[in-house]
């Protein structure tokens, strides 16, 4: 099927408000990092050391191909994310325009004013490619291509895990004949575990679920009625406008005499974003977490758009756009964040073969040469504890932020380690940032 102009045209103002907020951003995420040293182990051929992350490897084998032939890791990861948020549009606008006629413009362009996603792709998140492929999972799960769907979602699993609940959504709408679709995820899941076997990681495709069991610094962690009371607030900061659109189709689908209005192939899409939340609630609630379920709340906002009369959906699309590109724009990662990259940078080239760096700033270690650390949050008392190993030749340490309850290492690193003198400018950034660096005796 021919892709109508207003679909190009929405693209391309997506690619290019996305490098707009590219240009705002210094340095990636922090698990941003991770992926990014994880393709770099692809591309270099250590595909045991990549696995022995707790992150899924499947956007990090997406880009570990451009890595090996010597692109720019950085840029490979941020162009992915940004052509992979575009491409989404495609298959969100037959999803959203086969539930409602004309509701495919208002989906796509909600999409591409959110508040949140625009930013996680230049920030090399991995939801652009788990989106993409859930979208084009959910489009051929509503055309009864059930392998084709399975495959899509097991694609999206090796991505992010909640890839799986694709088909389990159309089985829960009525869908009897989804359960092909799950021997692709099975097939999928498979695959992976054996993969992590093969690399000496044993035989679980989540690691990153017994990881998180260990964690003692996520409060809240499984409390699900504390979690369900966070999710209203997470929602509209996810989604903003589109979120509270959605809100409202769910809210109809909810009524049935009211549910025949709202368009064939809703219930799928609802179900899809009940157990993305339910997922979400059985851990902690994050906004970004929320984004899972992305492609069925902008399907189910550009229906919800379409039934309001011409004057006011202009009106409101409008408004929504506005709503999402403002917080969009404010909310990207602060300029001084740079400093990160210039100290790893200027570390890296200190560090001597065989030493490390320990730190609770993972792109410092990143731009340093060095593995990410694992993404959980340790008390001062444990970071010096971790900073006593013999391969560790300096130690940086983030004293500002919610990060620490104790926020003083100084005298815990005594007397192994003594201050670091840093040349200027790089040492007054460091000290607006409250970063100290301190290097063994």
């Amino acid at each position: 099927m021919k892709a109508p102009l207003w679909l190009w045209l929405v693209a391309l103002a997506s690619v290019a408000w996305q490098l707009v907020l590219c240009s705002r951003t210094p340095v990636p995420s922090e698990d941003g990092v991770s992926y990014l040293w994880m393709a770099q182990q692809f591309a270099g051929g250590g595909w045991r050391e990549a696995l022995s992350m707790v992150f899924p490897p499947g956007f990090p084998l997406l880009l570990a191909p451009w890595v090996a032939l010597g692109l720019p890791v950085e840029a490979v990861g941020i162009g992915c994310g940004v052509l992979c948020s575009a491409a989404t549009l495609w298959p969100l606008a037959r999803i959203a325009g086969a539930t409602r006629l004309g509701a495919g413009l208002p989906a796509v362009v909600l999409f591409a004013a959110s508040p949140l996603l625009p930013r996680l792709a230049v920030e090399v998140y991995s939801e652009p490619p788990f989106l993409l492929a859930m979208a084009w999972g959910t489009w051929c799960a509503s055309r009864r291509c059930w392998w084709a769907a399975g495959a899509w979602a097991g694609i999206a699993f090796w991505i992010r895990p909640e890839g799986a609940l694709l088909p389990v959504a159309f089985l829960l709408a009525g869908h009897w004949q989804a359960w092909r679709g799950l021997v692709p995820v099975a097939l999928a899941i498979a695959a992976l575990a054996a993969l992590r076997a093969a690399a000496g990681h044993g035989f679980d495709p989540l690691p990153i679920v017994s990881f998180h069991e260990l964690r003692d610094d996520l409060p809240g962690r499984g409390d699900v009625l504390t979690n369900v009371l966070a999710v209203p607030g997470a929602w509209f900061e996810a989604f903003g406008g589109a979120g509270v659109l959605a809100a409202a189709a769910l809210i109809v689908l909810a009524v049935p005499r009211w549910r025949r209005g709202v368009g064939r192939g809703a219930g799928p899409l609802a179900w899809q974003v009940a157990l993305q939340i339910m997922v979400t609630c059985s851990f902690v609630v994050r906004r970004r977490f929320l984004l899972s379920a992305a492609v069925s709340v902008h399907a189910l906002a550009g229906v919800a758009l379409e039934h309001l009369a011409s004057g006011k959906r202009v009106a409101v699309l409008v408004a929504c756009v506005v709503g999402g590109a403002i917080p969009a724009f404010r909310g990207t990662i602060e300029a001084n964040r740079a400093t990160e990259r210039e100290l790893g940078s200027f570390l890296g080239a200190r560090l001597e073969d065989g030493r490390a760096i320990h730190s609770n700033l993972p792109r410092v270690v990143w731009f340093a040469g060095r593995r990410p650390p694992p993404p959980r949050h340790f008390e001062t008392r444990q970071h010096a504890t971790m900073a006593a190993a013999d391969e560790v030749q300096f130690v940086v340490f983030s004293e500002s932020g919610r990060r620490l309850r104790d926020q003083r290492i100084e005298p815990l690193l005594a007397p192994r380690y003594a201050r670091l003198a840093l040349p200027e400018p790089l040492a007054e950034a460091c000290r607006a940032r409250g970063i100290a660096v301190f290097v063994r005796r």
